[in-house]
C-alpha cells in the first residue's frame, strides 16, 4: 500500500538522511520525494510503498530526536 507523509526535521543534512535509513530499514520503498528548506526546518513530502503496516514506520520517526513532527496521508490503489 502507498502512503504519503509530510515530515519536518530540523534543518541538518544528518537529520535528513537518519529518517531515509529508518524508512529503508522497517522495509519502505521510497517511490517519490520532495524536500523543502526553510530557516529552522526542513519539510518533507515523501511517498512510501510497502505491505507492512504504516505505524512501524511512523512511530520510528517519531522518536528520532530530529522529527518535529509526521503527518500521514494514505494515497488509494489503483485496482
Amino acid at each position: 500500500m502507498k502512503h504519503q507523509l509530510t515530515v519536518a526535521v530540523n534543518n541538518q543534512a544528518i537529520a535528513v538522511e537518519r529518517f531515509l535509513r529508518v524508512a529503508r530499514h522497517r522495509g519502505f520503498r521510497l517511490t517519490q520525494l520532495e524536500l523543502k528548506g526553510h530557516e529552522e526546518l526542513f519539510h518533507v513530502k515523501m511517498t512510501v510503498d510497502s505491505d507492512k503496516p504504516i505505524y512501524l514506520l511512523t512511530s520510528q520517526l517519531n522518536k528520532l530526536v530530529e522529527v518535529q513532527s509526521v503527518d500521514l496521508h494514505t494515497l488509494q490503489q489503483a485496482i
